[in-house]
This record gives structure tokens, C-alpha cells and sequence, in this order.
């Protein structure tokens, strides 16, 4: 059990460790945003903040303890935004002339999804832990705040899986067709790995295992970066090559 000082423990050690990456990352990738003025470089640049953001949540949830408003932070940024974000960043890359309006239907979903998660009334019992507290911490039957809170990380997570899996399909079928770049291929392949790593991890919280999930939350993150630096080098956009929607 973590006590109140910052001891090498792997609940602490671990998001810390994802905490610094995605951090870094991000300045990073928005460091080539400003050179090269990219929009899905700074839609991943913000996909890693808010990375970032969550594991820290969780430093501090480790370290002093959860609290609600530490939670519901927690739940909005790595929860409810963060996949949405991804998949934006892989629209922007693949098919720029749609990132206007999944940016306008991202931020509508994203909004209704503070509202909610804000709102809601949380099993506050769940949050005396120093491990991630229980998903179930925003149980539905408690509010209709509730509701929307978890049906606003529904909608976005599966949609956007369906976008960074269908990014990567698309460019395999871009890269056979064309002959374009096997770096845009690798690259949506290693972003949507390292978000179905996060996400497979969180997923065995739900049977109790933490040690895996806060190791594949630092793996998850260095996969996405590889992703990141291998779609910058490729030598032209791929979304230039594509026949027109």
C-alpha cells in the first residue's frame, strides 16, 4: 500500500514513468506542429496531454489519495476525450477535408461530456483507494448526469476506435493501390496499437489487476509517439494521393 510519501512503489512508479513520457511526447509533437503546421500533429500533440493529464491524476491519486474532482479529471481526460482526439489527429492525416466537421462533432460530444461528468453523483466509497478507482464510481442508476457522462465515453471511444482502426486499414488499402508510403501504414498501425495497449490494460482493472495496466500505460504511450515520428516520415502527405470523397 502507498503511504503519502513518494516511494518506488508500481502504482506510483508506473503512471509517474507515463506521466514524464507523454509529457515529453507531447512537447515534442507540438514542437513539429509549430514547424511544420500540420493540424493532425497538434491534434496528437493534445492527445498526449491530455495522456499526460490523466497520469498524473493518477501520481496523485497514488501518492495523497482520490478525491471527486480528481476523478472526474481523471475520467474526462483519459475517459471520454482522449481516443476522440486520437482519431482526430488520423482523420486530419488521411482525410483532411473532413477534419473541419469531426472537429465540430468531437467538441459538441466533448462538451456534453463535462457537463456530465462534472455533474455527476459519484460512489464516493470507490474512491477510497490508491489504486485507479472502479469505472463504476459513475454508476448510471445515480444520476441522469450519470447517463450522459458514460454515454459520452461510449460514443467516443467506440467511434474512435473505429476510426484509428479504420485509418489503418485504409492506408494498407491506400499503400497496395497506390504504392504509397509503407510509413503512413506503420504509422496508424502503431497509434492504434498503442491505444488498444491502454486500453486492453485498463480493461483487466476490472478483474483486479493493476500492475499490468499502469506498465501498458507507459508502453501505450511510447507505441503512439513511434507512431507519431513515423507519420512525419513519409514523403508527402498520404491524404494528397487519395481520390477525392
Amino acid at each position: 500500500m502507498v503511504r503519502g510519501s513518494l516511494d518506488l512503489n508500481p502504482v506510483l512508479l508506473y503512471p509517474l514513468l507515463a506521466t514524464v513520457v507523454s509529457a515529453a511526447f507531447a512537447a515534442t509533437v507540438f514542437t513539429r506542429y509549430r514547424l511544420k503546421r500540420r493540424t493532425y500533429l497538434l491534434a496528437w500533440s493534445i492527445a498526449l496531454a491530455l495522456y499526460a493529464i490523466a497520469g498524473l491524476t493518477e501520481v496523485l491519486g497514488a501518492a495523497a489519495g482520490w478525491d471527486a474532482f480528481l476523478f472526474k479529471v481523471y475520467y474526462f481526460s483519459g475517459g471520454i476525450v482522449l481516443v476522440g482526439v486520437l482519431a482526430l489527429g488520423t482523420i486530419f492525416l488521411l482525410a483532411p477535408r473532413a477534419g473541419g466537421a469531426a472537429m465540430v462533432v468531437l467538441a459538441l460530444l466533448a462538451a456534453l461530456g463535462l457537463i456530465g461528468v462534472f455533474g455527476a453523483d459519484l460512489q464516493t466509497g470507490l474512491l477510497q483507494t490508491r489504486q485507479v478507482p472502479s469505472l463504476n464510481t459513475i454508476a448510471p442508476e445515480r444520476s441522469l448526469f450519470n447517463v450522459v457522462a458514460i454515454a459520452m465515453a461510449a460514443t467516443i471511444n467506440i467511434v474512435g476506435t473505429i476510426v484509428l482502426i479504420g485509418g489503418a486499414l485504409w492506408s494498407a488499402y491506400a499503400l497496395w493501390r497506390r504504392g504509397l508510403p509503407a510509413s503512413r501504414l506503420l504509422a496508424n498501425l502503431l497509434i492504434a496499437a498503442g491505444a488498444f495497449i491502454v486500453a486492453g490494460a485498463s480493461s483487466l482493472t476490472r478483474l483486479g489487476i493493476y500492475e499490468l495496466f499502469y506498465v501498458g500505460q507507459a508502453i501505450g504511450a511510447i507505441v503512439m509517439f513511434g507512431g507519431f515520428l513515423t507519420a512525419e516520415r513519409a514523403p508527402r502527405p498520404l491524404a494528397q494521393s487519395l481520390p477525392a470523397s
